[in-house]
């Protein structure tokens, strides 16, 4: 496999980064306050992530979301991968 083509199998970063944060916070809103965009933004990224992924992230709740046992998996990954990027860009 080319190295393109695994790329095309990576979800989008933004997307990534708006899950993180939503599951770190068990909100959307809150999430979007951290990363200073609209609520509506967040979620839109959410949709966007669960359907690339083919399943669902998060149980919605009357006052938050949730983690379903797959979103879990996804957090620890997802958390992980920016993690490491964070440490590698800090490095220069």
């Amino acid at each position: 496999m080319s190295r393109h083509s695994h790329r095309e199998m990576l979800p989008p970063l933004l997307a990534v980064r708006a899950f993180e944060a939503a599951a770190r916070r068990s909100s959307f809103s809150l999430a979007a306050e951290d990363l200073h965009v609209t609520q509506s933004a967040v979620s839109r990224q959410i949709r966007l992530l669960e359907e690339f992924l083919g399943f669902p992230l998060f149980v919605r709740l009357a006052r938050g979301v949730a983690l379903t046992p797959a979103g879990a998996d996804f957090y620890q990954a997802a958390d992980q991968s920016l993690n490491l990027l964070e440490t590698a860009a800090r490095r220069g």
